[in-house]
């Protein structure tokens, strides 16, 4: 039962008779431009031609005539349409599609779904219609966003959500709301209320929205989120052409995984290969080539591409070593190695002791700042988070920074964690939180991602198809934005 967001790395096709099909997503040189646009933004974006990035989005969206633009009146309507059609196809269903039915969510049950915004929403349902909860979440937040950054704790949706986190920008939710309500006529149901997932995705819309006039940052996090778990980013990846546009108007991209391979550029670049050959293809100039960054163990290896398009570790002098972060590596200086080593023996210790009294088949990788169990066989996925979730209490006296998370396929406890990793790739692009937007699909109080939500403004996607929708309207509302 249930159908999945989650889609295969290559591009799946349109449903049998849909009306909304994906478009090419990048242009040929020769392509013409369109004949028409379908608003003033689209008609000035078009007239204008400033890139072949911009060129693309009045070729792909901009026809009126086109089925996409009669189908939809909005963007988030039109590319959410797409994203259910091909949620149907790849799962063979006879049935409609929910977006509460991602393979990951069916899968993990509803571990995945913790959120303690995303829950208050919800909850207000119980006592408002949907349009006012979203009103009051929006009001509440802008007013506690009005404050000082000191005083925020005082503020009364603080109160309500004392777990709420830090928060960069106002939400429109509102306006995400109208735009998600003409598809999915999510106002317009009297007896089921939004769920967990349907509000997940208005809270991100509206964080697009928010994020889009100034953000300068995108960071991606690899297995999940660019890519389905375990695999690496092939050819026909349909994230290729996003991050390319996204770099080719100025954003700097950067993927921030948990993996790690001290002093092996190649293994980076063999998780990556799809993507590097893109950039190669595309001719990338050398300008555009430095808009992307690798940060990986968390925040413990940097990588930028060079002239040949090939991964290089960047100094860690330049990045790492710097006045505002050299306090955040004490670890990584040769005195602290006896504590790194002390640590991970533990850990490790800690991992092989709960696997086996689950009685889990796995092995064990060790590597310089992580240690980690993969099991071997077919493992229940809430074993894996209890040994996370132990593992993040047995460890919590450590001195050393460090992330116990589960990674979906294993548990790893990394020395470091994505906080640092963010803060310090900020430090090192000139960069702040306000201008950051870091995209993940572990938010939960056992992912990985959920560290950076202090650092920057977050998207919380499902599957790497969601991951490409966002990034439609962001690149959308960037051009939109530059253009007026």
């Amino acid at each position: 039962k249930g159908a999945t967001l989650a889609a295969a790395a290559a591009p799946p096709e349109g449903p049998e008779g849909a009306t909304a099909t994906p478009a090419p997503e990048r242009p040929t040189a020769s392509a013409p431009p369109p004949a028409a646009a379908n608003n003033v933004i689209d008609s000035a974006a078009a007239a204008q031609q400033p890139s072949p990035a911009l060129t693309e989005a009045a070729t792909q969206d901009a026809d009126p005539n086109s089925p996409k633009a009669i189908q939809t009146k909005s963007r988030a309507a039109q590319y959410m349409r797409e994203l259910i059609n091909r949620q149907v196809k790849n799962n063979k269903l006879s049935r409609a599609g929910s977006l509460a039915d991602s393979t990951v969510l069916r899968r993990k049950g509803r571990l995945k779904e913790q959120d303690p915004f995303i829950e208050f929403i919800v909850s207000l349902f119980k006592t408002h219609e949907t349009e006012e909860a979203l009103a009051k979440a929006e009001r509440w937040l802008a007013d506690a966003l009005a404050m000082p950054p000191n005083k925020r704790r005082f503020a009364n949706i603080y109160f309500q959500v004392p777990k709420l986190g830090y928060f960069f920008h106002p939400l429109p939710l509102r306006q995400a709301l109208a735009e998600y309500d003409e598809f999915s006529a999510l106002t317009k149901r009297k007896y089921v209320k939004p769920n967990f997932a349907e509000v997940r995705h208005v809270v991100n819309i509206a964080q697009v929205h928010a994020s889009a006039k100034e953000v300068k940052l995108v960071t991606f996090d690899a297995d999940g989120t660019l890519y389905a778990d375990g695999k690496h980013f092939e050819e026909d990846n349909q994230m290729i052409d996003k991050i390319i546009q996204l770099m080719e108007v100025g954003v700097h991209v950067a993927i921030v995984t948990a993996a790690g391979y001290p002093g092996d550029s190649k293994k980076f670049e063999g998780r990556l290969r799809g993507l590097l050959d893109s950039f190669k293809e595309n001719e990338l100039s050398p300008e555009t080539r430095k808009r992307f960054s690798v940060m990986g163990g968390e925040c413990n290896y940097l990588l930028e591409v060079n002239e040949k398009f090939e991964l290089e570790f960047v100094d860690p002098a330049l990045w790492r070593d710097q006045p505002r972060t050299k306090n955040l590596y004490w670890y990584a200086q040769g005195e602290a190695k006896t504590k790194v080593e002390a640590f991970l023996d533990r850990a490790e210790q800690f991992l092989k002791d709960e696997a086996e009294h689950l009685q889990l088949d796995y092995e064990v990788m060790r590597k310089e700042f992580a240690v980690g169990i993969l099991p071997q066989s077919a493992t229940v996925y809430e074993n894996l988070e209890e040994i996370s979730i132990g593992a993040m209490i047995e460890l919590s006296d450590a001195e050393v920074p460090y992330c116990a998370f589960n990674g979906g396929n294993d548990v790893f406890v990394d020395v470091g964690n994505k906080n640092i990793g963010l803060q310090t790739l900020m430090n090192y692009l000139g960069f702040e939180g306000h201008q950051t937007l870091h995209v993940g699909d572990r938010f939960t109080s056992t992912g990985n991602d959920s560290r950076v939500r202090d650092a920057c403004s977050i998207l919380w996607v499902a599957s790497p198809d969601e991951t490409t929708f966002f990034m439609r309207l962001l690149y959308r509302d960037i051009v939109n934005a530059r253009v007026l």
